[in-house]
């Protein structure tokens, strides 16, 4: 019912009406036509997986789980088994959940979606075009990757116009970044003596009873922050008397200075906020954190 090629495919031709759109700078036909297209290729990750993965969960579901995975469904005379999928928000969701990555920040994919609903239901509203087509372009080369898709087969024609506003995007997005780190700066240094004292004497308690491997200096201002993100298993690596320890690692999406009160979130804030983006630690130590955060957890479904 859903195929992966076919919903691949059908993605790249809104994809193609959508860019002519962006050039005809129509930004009602391009919010309608990219939204459409995303989802579409979303959908083409998760049916990638499991067609299961696009029914929607509620009550009445089972339905549209078994016809999603290709299962017969007695009903009354009469009636057909209606089949109800995910829209593009829950796709997303559920993508950055089993760990595909996509090139946009959470405010990035709100943006995007606000834009899409807009042009499909109409109402007061309206978006840059420019910035919603360049996140558009990042989330599409994402979700590409995970399809192990060429993308300069998929862009075809429009592909010099979606390098620009991925490149565009990207410079945006850096310059962003040092704004709120020179802001932060800025604030730092503005305070008394007296203020700096107090909020360094306050930072290094809370970050003192932090495990090490999440203390950073800031970036900003230089003193002690913190990072916080999710935990995934590593390898096994042996140590130097031959004995296997088992580590883990830390995948930064967030940091915090108390400071400063610099907040970067997300890995692309991360990357151009100079902060480190992965801390190894002992897998000891990553369960004791999972643990801490959520005492129902216990690890074991660490990626």
């Amino acid at each position: 019912m859903f195929d992966e090629r076919q919903l691949l495919d059908d993605g790249r031709n809104y994809t193609f009406r959508a860019m002519q759109a962006y050039l005809d700078e129509s930004a009602d036909m391009f919010g309608l036509q990219a939204g459409v297209a995303t989802e579409r290729i979303a959908k083409a990750c998760l049916v990638r997986r499991s067609p299961a993965l696009l029914a929607e969960l509620q009550s009445n579901s089972f339905s549209s789980l078994a016809a999603l995975l290709g299962l017969t469904v007695v009903t009354l005379p009469g009636q057909r088994p209606k089949v109800r999928t995910v829209g593009l928000q829950v796709a997303f969701a559920r993508l950055q959940a089993i760990g595909v990555q996509i090139d946009a920040s959470r405010e990035s994919l709100e943006k995007f979606i606000e834009a899409r609903n807009w042009s499909t239901h109409g109402g007061a509203g309206e978006f840059d075009l420019e910035e919603t087509a360049a996140n558009f372009v990042k989330i599409i080369d994402s979700l590409l990757a995970d399809l192990h898709f060429d993308r300069y087969s998929f862009w075809h024609v429009h592909l010099a116009q979606a390098d620009r506003l991925k490149n565009g995007a990207e410079q945006r997005h850096r310059e962003r970044v040092h704004k709120l780190l020179a802001d932060a700066a800025q604030r730092f240094k503005s305070l008394s003596e007296a203020e700096c004292s107090i909020l360094q004497t306050r930072a290094t308690l809370l970050v003192f009873v932090e495990p090490k491997h999440r203390r950073f200096d800031c970036p900003a201002c230089g003193n002690p922050g913190l990072l916080s993100g999710e935990y995934v298993s590593a390898q096994n690596l042996a140590s130097e008397d031959g004995e296997g320890i088992q580590w883990a690692m830390l995948e930064v999406e967030d940091f915090l200075c108390y400071c400063c009160e610099l907040r970067l979130n997300g890995r692309s804030e991360i990357h151009a906020g100079n902060v480190q983006p992965i801390v190894t630690v002992t897998h000891d130590e990553a369960i004791a954190q999972v643990y801490a955060s959520d005492p129902d957890q216990d690890g074991s479904d660490m990626q």
